[in-house]
């Protein structure tokens, strides 16, 4: 086991600044730090993961099942992939996804209900991308040469002239209905980087194509399904498609580098400014347990939970979430979900903070993972593709 070291650590922020005494210090793997952190001007007890650019080890996103309608805990994620440790990521609905836009391992996995801020992780681990990036989904014919935005990805019906796409995570809550214009497509090509690897995408044979006022379109394992209303600008394009041909369906979210996105609430800290103040009376901002996400301006990448709703450790508004992070080296960071989900897990020591719920560690629906070495799951998408 690593020695334990204890040392002040003082830096000003803004006319302000965070008091922070490092507790403990644990190297899990080289170039991956857990320190145990305490500020007793607030107090806070916090807990820090910090991940260097360039080591062996990866960082991935992981859901809590391979459809929607499951929670898990952080810490069984994290043992379930052999990870050194794992936080809780995006927020959570109901029945068991997370509420903002999800991309994982180069495959959307859902728009969500809303974007959110979002924290893109670069596959070299050479740092992240942190801010507001919607996702950005197309579909293309490749013999038609016609294009369209894909509104919505396993969370929402069509509107008129949209098309929305389904796969397999939608399950039974999100999936293609009646009174709709589909085409399955099947047979996936390998990932391929978009132009300066933003986003990426990749080609599918057409499988079926059906307009239905009484019969839904199935979406199979590994397949995705595009539908439409059965009129409009959307039918348009799924009636074009013929059985055999291909679509390229693609994302961007200016992120670039990054196969895997997850998302929160809030970005606390934009190119080392406060993006809140202390006389913020929103409820986001007020005093709570937090897991939020960072980067440095030398690529490395911050993971930090706070302790609240005790006397030990009284919880931080998003002003002193800001400043504690400032006072680790972050320049952007984002409020990830906080409250009784705050979860910090490592890998030989279980959960190091204290989940507020009674029960315990909360189940959610998705958690940040630091894996060992490379993230087999996750292949190397092939260079961009050629333009239509």
């Amino acid at each position: 086991m690593a020695a334990l070291s204890v040392f002040l650590l003082v830096i000003g922020a803004q006319g302000a600044s965070a008091s922070q005494k490092v507790l403990t210090k644990k190297t899990l793997a080289p170039g991956v730090v857990y320190r145990q952190i305490n500020d007793g001007a607030i107090p806070l007890r916090m807990y820090v993961l910090t991940f260097d650019a360039g080591t062996a080890a990866t960082i991935d996103d992981v859901l809590s099942s391979s459809q929607i309608g499951a929670f898990q805990r952080t810490s069984s994620m994290g043992a379930n992939v052999g990870a050194l440790a794992a936080v809780n990521g995006d927020l959570n609905d109901w029945p068991g996804r997370p509420t903002h836009q999800y991309v994982q391992d180069g495959m959307v996995v859902q728009t969500g209900s809303r974007p959110g801020l979002s924290f893109g992780f670069r596959r070299d681990e050479h740092g992240a991308t942190i801010g507001y990036h919607p996702l950005r989904i197309s579909a293309t014919n490749n013999t038609m040469k016609t294009t369209v935005a894909v509104s919505s990805w396993n969370t929402e019906a069509p509107a008129t002239d949209q098309v929305v796409g389904y796969s397999w995570y939608g399950g039974k809550y999100d999936k293609p209905a009646t009174n709709q214009c589909s085409a399955r497509l099947t047979t996936p090509t390998a990932l391929r980087w978009n132009t300066r690897e933003n986003g990426a995408g990749r080609d599918y044979k057409v499988e079926s194509v059906r307009c239905s006022s009484s019969t839904a379109m199935a979406v199979t394992s590994g397949s995705v399904v595009l539908s439409a209303k059965l009129v409009g600008a959307g039918a348009t394009f799924i009636k074009a498609l013929k059985v055999g041909a291909t679509v390229h369906v693609g994302w961007t979210n200016d992120s670039p580098d990054a196969m895997d996105v997850v998302s929160g609430s809030a970005q606390v800290l934009k190119g080392g400014v406060l993006q809140y103040t202390a006389s913020c009376h929103l409820d986001l901002c007020q005093r709570n347990p937090r897991t939020v996400a960072g980067v440095t301006a030398t690529g490395q990448v911050i993971l930090m939970v706070v302790d609240g709703r005790s006397s030990g450790s009284i919880g931080a508004t998003l002003y002193e979430l800001g400043l504690e992070m400032k006072a680790v080296g972050a320049v952007d960071a984002v409020n990830l979900d906080g409250g009784g989900s705050a979860t910090m897990w490592i890998k030989g020591l279980g959960v190091v903070n204290h989940p507020t719920d009674s029960s315990g560690e909360r189940p959610v629906s998705n958690a940040i993972v630091i894996l060992p070495g490379a993230d087999a799951a996750e292949a190397a998408p092939l260079a961009a593709r050629a333009a239509i």
